[in-house]
């Protein structure tokens, strides 16, 4: 073999020989995807983050009480957190029942003896002790009148025993509220099967309202002649756990009997809705008595909720809308609870990763609870930094 070759096959074996090292060399491992970002559970607060009774700097030394002053609107001039009512009303020791104010009466900002802000009362240029006595009607009725709030009012003729305000402050805005108070309610599936039912109106049309006549059946004369009558509307759902919470009774109006047999006729006294064949006729109890001696407070544990429905029919909820609260009295949720509403955090793109980024649970507004069931609540939105919708969170405000 020539120089020339030789040199050849030695250079082809080199190069087999580095082919066949290439081949068992061991691989560099290729790098690992980047781990998503872990799952965030979106709940709302369990307490407030801001000291609660944080004096406004506007806050009044002296405040005459006005009729049409709701316990709430006084509050929110002393208070950046008005359910903290108490903590600065309650440092006047001399009065069991502190949250029983009544038009006329005069408030005093001063400070107690830990130098903390408190206010105390005068009533005809008295301190209001336990021994004071409310003012006379006529007292009440002479005090000036606030300014209208121009929330909407309701003119009915409600059947419900309020215990006993007798003129004093209300917590909040009662008047548009009286349909919710006593009227309408929270029944669970069946509960109004058991009662009787307009089976058609006395000209056989499909909707009939005041003044008009129905037939009836299943009405027992041991009930008596009088009559609510109510529809079983939307049923609540757990958004959580998707238990049935119960269904909307709503109030359609009254009727009274006019003629019993296995056929019963009607006169619809009162309504406020046209009734409907189907619509269940309950006995009229007079309506149950409904405490309104409730006061601002937060909940006494940790409230984990959500809005289920907004009643009255609205599409966006604002303040002053009434929601109901996937929580009730079985949750230690009661008449006077405050609650914050969270929206929460939407899932949105990230321009520069390949994972969604989850925005923030964020604060959009206040619930103050005015009635309670067992599993629900009605409350009323006292103020919505933005838009409100059902499913948003409920909990410690």
């Amino acid at each position: 073999m020539n120089d020339y070759n030789a040199r050849r096959c030695l250079a082809v074996a080199l190069l087999i020989g580095l082919l066949g090292g290439c081949a068992h060399a061991p691989k560099k491992p290729a790098p690992a995807p980047a781990a998503p970002p872990p799952a965030t559970t979106v709940t709302a607060p369990a307490a407030a983050t801001t000291p609660a009774a944080v004096l406004q700097p506007t806050a009044p030394m002296r405040y005459t009480v006005k009729k049409g002053d709701t316990l709430w609107g006084i509050s929110s001039m002393y208070l950046k957190t008005p359910w903290a009512w108490p903590d600065i009303w309650y440092a006047n020791q001399q009065v069991k029942n502190p949250h029983l104010i009544y038009p006329g009466d005069v408030l005093i900002l001063g400070t107690n003896a830990e130098g903390q802000p408190s206010l105390s009362v005068e009533r005809g240029g008295q301190v209001v002790t336990e021994a004071t006595p409310p003012p006379s009607p006529a007292t009440v009725s002479a005090a000036p009148a606030a300014p209208a709030t121009g929330l909407p009012v309701t003119k009915l003729s409600p059947q419900a025993r309020y215990l006993p305000l007798n003129q004093a402050v209300a917590p909040i805005p009662l008047d548009g509220l009286r349909p919710f108070l006593d009227r309408t309610k929270v029944v669970a599936s069946g509960d109004l099967d058991k009662f009787g039912y307009i089976v058609t109106s006395f000209n056989q049309a499909p909707v009939t309202g005041s003044g008009e006549e129905v037939y009836a059946r299943k009405l027992n004369n041991a009930d008596g002649e009088r009559y609510d009558i109510y529809r079983l509307g939307e049923k609540y759902v757990d958004p959580a756990s998707g238990d049935n919470l119960g269904y909307q009774a709503t109030y359609i109006g009254s009727a009274s009997v006019e003629t019993w047999g296995d056929i019963q006729k009607l006169m619809i006294t009162s309504s406020i809705q046209e009734a409907r064949s189907g619509d269940r006729l309950v006995p009229a109890s007079g309506g149950s008595a409904i405490d309104l001696n409730f006061y601002p407070h937060p909940p006494s544990a940790t409230v984990n909720a959500d809005i289920v429905a907004v009643l009255g029919g609205v599409g966006q909820i604002g303040s002053s809308d009434v929601v109901v609260v996937s929580k009730g009295l079985e949750a230690g949720v009661t008449p006077g609870t405050v609650l914050g509403v969270y929206r929460k955090g939407n899932k949105v793109s990230d321009p520069n990763s390949i994972f969604d980024a989850i925005l923030p649970t964020e604060r959009t507004g206040t619930v103050m609870v005015f009635r309670s069931f067992k599993q629900l609540s009605y409350g009323l939105v006292m103020q919505a930094n933005s838009e409100i919708h059902v499913a948003d969170i409920v909990g410690n405000p």
